[in-house]
């Protein structure tokens, strides 16, 4: 039986391209979808690494409320609490930040930069290196009110060098900038494709309309001081009200997070297309065994009169759907890999550079997508190769492929029932505007009643063809009797 087997799917090679197709569309995008997620995890983990490898605590002003992109909007910090943070036993520096996204950066050629793309934040110059995130890289770091520090991938993508004059676009007009130095973000050129343009305390303050205020306050502890033990002093020191004060490393978790949440459009679309093809896959999968069952009705019936079991029957219908599930996962991974190294490539021509470019390739991924093009093949072969079983010895006396499924009651009553769910789930969207909170089950009702459709298919077949084509005789005499 192994060698008849093989032999039959050797000898149906296109037919085995075919079907391995289904299966390695959902694979592929299965497998970037995990690399795209793994490796983005890796990146924001280093990017953000040094953000709170200088800062033991951090003092922000209490949420205010929750947006659908980006931070949640926190109250302004008066700039008189720096000194109080300083006076905390156990703080050893304490610096005022402000940053903002709204001013708009003209490049060398006076177009503006940025757009839908990566944000241009505008914010202040941390005296205290070890308190700053950025590092200089060339010049020297702003110390007048008309003086600006930019990143290297900034001043790369508007044509800058030190020496020249920038114009920043702000509420009241353009203002004009000399250019003293150029920084890094860390080891990489920018933070994650955005441009950062520093400037004096003041200044920033000014071209964000915070006078007297600060986003925040960067703190770094007295030696024998641990983060934990500096913000439970902080807590304990109420250096403002309802003040939310965090360690350095939770505020690299809390950024990493929402980076990644800002990028979450993209391993989202790719999942979406991976659960559609893996459907997909799973529905062209079951018709063709389904098919292919029913074209082999002759040669199985022969195998069983010849002493074959209906195990080991069913036994060569899943080997079949073993071989294909694997063979589709390996190119499946294999594609996925590179589909998602086409998606860095995607974000780096919007102009999101994201400084490491190996991709993440864990073991984890590759079990799971390929375990799931294995497991759908399998499933989606199973009720075809149920049906194999049942077919008697006498079959092999017909010339005929005889196929049964539209005499199925379970069938029938099964489409029933997801069309009565289907219709459950997405009625609430008929009665009006929907909250976001309830798409879900819309989704999947949608999803149900295309299910339900597909099930019911070979059951109102005949009848669906009669009724539509009952007006053809009539019309087109014997062509329309025979359609």
């Amino acid at each position: 039986m192994l060698t008849t087997t093989l032999r039959s799917l050797w000898s149906h090679k296109l037919r085995l391209v075919a079907t391995c197709i289904a299966v390695v569309l959902g694979v592929a995008f299965m497998a970037a979808t995990l690399v795209l997620n793994s490796t983005l995890t890796r990146v924001f983990e280093d990017l953000f690494s040094d953000l709170g490898e200088g800062i033991d605590a951090v003092v922000r002003g209490p949420e205010l409320f929750e947006t659908d992109f980006g931070d949640p909007v926190r109250d302004l910090l008066p700039d008189t609490v720096v000194d109080k943070v300083r006076q905390v036993p156990g703080v050893a520096a304490a610096e005022g930040s402000v940053f903002g996204y709204d001013l708009t950066l003209l490049d060398a050629k006076g177009d503006a930069i940025g757009g839908s793309g990566p944000p241009t934040i505008v914010g202040s110059w941390n005296e205290n290196p070890t308190l700053n995130s950025y590092r200089v890289f060339e010049g020297r770091a702003p110390v007048g009110a008309d003086e600006v520090i930019i990143d290297l991938g900034g001043a790369r993508k508007a044509g800058f060098e030190i020496g020249d004059q920038i114009t920043l676009i702000t509420p009241s007009g353009p203002e004009q900038f000399g250019l003293v130095g150029v920084s890094k973000f860390g080891e990489a050129d920018s933070a994650a494709g955005s441009i950062f343009i520093g400037t004096t305390l003041e200044t920033a303050q000014r071209l964000q309309g915070k006078q007297g205020k600060v986003d925040q306050i960067e703190v770094l502890a007295d030696e024998g001081t641990t983060p934990e033990q500096l913000v439970s002093a902080l807590d304990a020191a109420k250096v403002a009200p309802k003040a939310d004060v965090k360690t350095g490393q939770e505020l690299t978790d809390e950024s990493t997070a929402q980076m990644k949440e800002a990028f979450g459009f993209f391993t989202t679309a790719l999942l979406v297309f991976a659960y559609v093809a893996l459907f997909v896959g799973w529905f062209i999968i079951s018709n063709t065994f389904s098919i292919l069952v029913a074209q082999r009705t002759r040669e199985l019936a022969l195998l069983r009169a010849i002493g074959a079991s209906r195990l080991q029957v069913l036994g060569s219908v899943i080997l079949e759907a073993v071989i294909i599930g694997v063979v589709s996962a390996v190119i499946g991974v294999g594609m996925g890999v590179a589909l998602a190294g086409a998606a860095f490539w995607g974000l780096n021509a919007l102009g999101v550079e994201i400084p490491q470019t190996t991709l993440v390739v864990a073991p984890a991924t590759v079990v799971q997508a390929g375990l799931a093009g294995l497991v759908v093949t399998t499933v989606a072969a199973l009720m075809p190769a149920v049906r194999a079983t049942r077919v008697p010895p006498l079959a092999a006396m017909r010339d005929v492929a005889i196929d049964r499924s539209n005499r199925s009651r379970l069938r029938a009553g099964a489409g029933l029932v997801l069309l009565v769910l289907a219709g459950l789930l997405i009625r609430p969207a008929l009665d009006g505007d929907l909250p976001s909170a309830d798409l879900p089950p819309v989704g999947v009702g949608m999803g149900m009643l295309m299910l339900g459709v597909i099930v019911l298919g070979p059951v109102t077949a005949r009848a669906l063809a009669g009724a539509t084509g009952s007006w053809l005789p009539r019309v087109k005499g014997i062509t329309g009797t025979l359609a």
